[in-house]
């Protein structure tokens, strides 16, 4: 069994010195029987020292895990006594970081934002000022809580409307670069299908839900999946991603606040998750649809995760978003997986989009889990375009597949 030692975040809290990951290796783990998977379980519940991108849920379901290189060894003797099969993706996870900041530019704002490589909070929110300044007749800033700033793009207001949200997970540094995109087409582009989204409907787009989480995932921990509110003794955050109030707790979330999936003390017992509920229910019955963004999977994830049964309209949703994920494919061949997350992923509850589809029961709602299913959080930048150029492929889709069969 492993000598673990545990990884004090302690002092990482309190110390301005950045986090490394020096010769921190990212596995690709892959349980093909029953007993495997319950190994794998085991581990991601009790062995500290592991950190687990993904949770071990089904068979043949790759499983992303990193160890330190202290347990490096341990851990691929104890796989392979069990005849597990893994695959080393990065024995170096930190030279990955590296080259995800090493290739940003100082850049004038004026000439807009680059989607070759990954954006920072200061520069996104830079960005919609400059956006709310030349572009004034179609977008405006929006705001929903402190430091939680969004676009809303309208050209002819009081039209039925779509919510976009990206930025849940403070490590997830590619949601936010693509729902940039999807402003940037959506409020300047030449698209003509773009143009006609945004004179059909009402965008309201925060590409940042966990501003505090996504700072210090750029400043110190990049690592870090929570917000940033203290919770119990020396720890830190909520998953911000299962706080919302569908299912609450169900499935998926950790209640220990040290954890990183740890779900709060209750629905909306967070800051964010209550701010932009509030936000929401503003727009309330004239809501045709919210899609959130988060890294990674490749997965469009139909509510609701704690069932298997077709809720809703969801077989409605199936065939627009197999559809549509058909059409993201046509550029790069990326693949996803379309159904609810109990079927095709963890069975995670607590999210946004679920949330939302109880409440008000708008058409269109999915959770998208962008690329990819190796590199996780390590994504290249060479991926970040390819990922912006695909994604809003699929978002026309999604509306042309849902004008088709005449639920938009």
């Amino acid at each position: 069994m492993f000598n673990f030692l545990i990884l004090s975040l302690c002092c990482i809290l309190v110390s301005s010195e950045k986090v490394r990951y020096d010769n921190f290796t990212l596995y690709n783990v892959q349980p093909a029987t029953e007993r495997h998977l319950q190994f794998i379980k085991s581990l991601h519940k009790n062995w500290e020292i592991l950190d687990f991108w993904s949770i071990p849920s089904t068979i043949m379901d790759h499983v992303s895990v990193v160890s330190p290189p202290q347990s490096r060894k341990e851990f691929e003797q104890e796989l392979a006594k069990r005849g597990i099969n893994y695959d080393i993706v990065l024995e170096n996870i930190q030279q990955a970081f590296d080259e995800q900041t090493q290739t940003r530019s100082k850049r004038n704002i004026d000439n807009g934002l680059y989607w070759t490589n990954y954006q920072t909070i200061d520069e996104i929110y830079e960005w919609f000022e400059y956006l709310a300044r030349n572009y004034s007749n179609v977008v405006s800033l929006i705001h929903a809580g402190r430091n939680i700033t969004g676009v809303k793009i309208s050209r002819q207001s009081g039209k039925r409307a779509f919510i976009i949200d990206g930025g849940q997970v403070g490590a997830d540094w590619l949601s936010p670069t693509v729902v940039t995109y999807i402003i940037n087409q959506l409020a300047t582009g030449d698209d003509p299908e773009a143009r006609a989204a945004s004179e059909e409907f009402d965008w309201h787009i925060f590409p940042i839900l966990n501003p505090d989480g996504h700072q210090f995932s750029q400043d110190s921990v990049r690592l870090w999946m929570k917000n940033r509110r203290p919770t119990s003794g020396t720890t830190f955050g909520v998953d911000l991603a299962k706080n919302w109030n569908s299912q609450w707790g169900v499935s998926g979330g950790s209640y220990n606040p040290a954890d990183s999936n740890y779900i709060g003390l209750g629905p909306f017992s967070e800051p964010e998750t209550r701010s932009v509920s509030r936000y929401i229910e503003t727009i309330g019955s004239n809501l045709a649809g919210l899609l959130s963004f988060r890294a990674f999977g490749q997965r469009l994830l139909i509510p609701f995760a704690h069932s298997s049964d077709p809720l809703y309209n969801y077989q409605d949703m199936v065939t627009i978003g197999r559809r549509a994920m058909g059409s993201l494919a046509v550029k790069y061949d990326t693949q996803y997986l379309v159904g609810t997350s109990k079927n095709v992923h963890d069975g995670s509850t607590g999210s946004i989009a679920d949330w939302a589809k109880h409440r008000f029961n708008p058409p269109i709602v999915a959770t998208y889990q962008l690329r990819d299913r190796t590199w996780g959080y390590t994504l290249p930048v060479n991926q970040v375009l390819p990922s912006c150029e695909e994604t809003f492929d699929s978002l026309m889709a999604i509306l042309r597949e849902a004008k088709f069969i005449n639920i938009l």
